[in-house]
């Protein structure tokens, strides 16, 4: 009688497939099975843009960091290092493409890191209390850089933002504060001297004449020098942002000006930290009236939708409304606009909502192929059934909700044959800086 086949004597290329599916904890207990088990688990294809989090580096022996590089880790995120052990990372870890450094004190040198030759996404964030000259300074060594995330509490010494300029690859600059946002005025200097920057993230900006002269070409009559080398950077005559982020920030109109150079954007986030000043003449009235190219939109406000409805662009591709106020005519006249263009829809902790419109959503939006429920705890069984009509529905998130078992949740997946992956992932609170989710970490 012929023995029946051991799964590990699969060919290697299928069980890397599967083992591809596996939480972080799954793939643990698989590699402690045996040593075959390990080297797959450590094969690299598993690891891909995965980002490591380094709590504490004095804890990271010879063998952890021996782990690091069979996986060939590019990212990682570190929590608490001296300068001595984010050196001797560094020295181990030679080929890392993106570092984060999430301290509790502030940070008094980069200089550990000048020797990673392939650097590209640099992220300084949440506990930074104060991020001054001689920082700002150091960043500009990093010209390699293509991503930047910048989040403090405080940025001091207006002028310290040019340095900045000399990051002539940057693609993505984001800059968050909690209390004091860097001027404006020195950032405009810097937009306008990165010809390849295509996404901007900023925060808590308060001043909206202010953030429309952010976005208006200088003159360049008084051009300002970096302290670095007297380097000057090239002037470029317009932006060619493609995605721009708001956060906590003010809801005044943009000049004309500013609403011309901003004509490429295509992807449009913003919280709303106070509501409008004047009906029809607020920051997302005149981007979404005035940018005819913006197909994904991520509104955050406690206002109601029927506000901005019908002035939604109608060929919207990706939607999300976090805390707004709807109603069924309001989503009727969103499915109207945009439900046969639509393949993301976000409805996260939203108030409004009724039973009876999410059993209509897959009528109204037929062609979502992903669908963000976060917060809704009116979500029960049978409507979750219901959206099994979706046909091109791939991921549906249903954080916080009651009435859906492992059990119920299991029958769905039989139901869509396991085309639709379910999560319970949370949506982060858009109001609050949150940087983690700037490079996906």
């Amino acid at each position: 009688m012929e023995k029946p086949h051991h799964w590990l004597n699969l060919p290697q290329d299928i069980l890397l497939e599967v083992f591809r599916y596996l939480t972080p904890e799954g793939k643990a207990n698989v590699r402690a099975t045996c040593k075959y088990s390990q080297q797959l688990i450590d094969h690299p294809t598993l690891w891909t843009n995965s980002t490591i989090v380094l709590k504490s580096l004095q804890c990271c022996n010879s063998f952890f960091w021996r782990t690091l590089r069979k996986r060939r880790i590019r990212s990682v995120v570190i929590k608490e290092a001296t300068q001595k052990q984010r050196q001797r990372m560094v020295n181990l870890l030679p080929d890392l493409t993106a570092v984060t450094i999430d301290m509790k004190k502030n940070l008094e040198s980069l200089s550990t890191l000048k020797s990673l030759a392939n650097l590209e996404k640099l992220q300084l964030s949440n506990n930074l209390k104060v991020l001054d000259q001689k920082l700002l300074g150091e960043i500009a060594f990093f010209k390699q850089l293509t991503h930047l995330v910048l989040c403090t509490s405080v940025f001091i010494q207006d002028s310290s933002l040019h340095h900045l300029a000399e990051l002539t690859k940057l693609q993505a600059l984001t800059l968050h504060a909690r209390q004091k946002s860097p001027s404006l005025i020195s950032l405009r200097y810097v937009l306008f001297r990165l010809p390849k920057l295509r996404e901007l993230s900023l925060s808590s900006v308060e001043n909206w004449e202010n953030l429309s002269l952010c976005f208006t070409s200088p003159e360049m009559t008084t051009p300002k020098l970096t302290e670095c080398d007297n380097f000057e950077p090239q002037y470029i005559s317009h932006l060619q942002l493609e995605k721009l982020s708001l956060l906590n920030s003010i809801n005044g109109p943009l000049s004309e000006t500013a609403l011309e150079q901003l004509s490429n954007v295509c992807s449009f986030s913003v919280s709303l930290s106070k509501p409008p000043m004047l009906m029809n003449s607020n920051f997302v009235h005149s981007m979404l009236e005035n940018l005819p190219n913006i197909t994904e939109l991520e509104l955050s406000w406690t206002g109601p939708l029927a506000e901005y409805v019908k002035i939604l662009p109608s060929d919207l591709a990706s939607l999300d409304l976090i805390n707004t106020r709807l109603s069924s005519v309001d989503v009727q006249l969103l499915s109207d606009s945009s439900g046969k263009t639509l393949k993301h829809l976000g409805l996260v902790m939203c108030s409004g909502m009724t039973e009876i419109m999410l059993k209509q959503l897959p009528q109204q939006f037929p062609f979502l192929q992903s669908l963000d429920l976060s917060g809704c705890r009116l979500l029960k069984p049978d409507i979750l059934v219901g959206f099994a009509e979706l046909a091109f529905l791939k991921e549906i998130v249903i954080s916080n909700n009651p009435h859906l078992t492992d059990v119920i949740l299991k029958q769905f997946r039989t139901l869509t044959d396991n085309r639709v992956h379910v999560t319970h992932k949370n949506k982060r609170n858009r109001d609050r800086c949150n940087c983690y989710f700037v490079f996906g970490l």
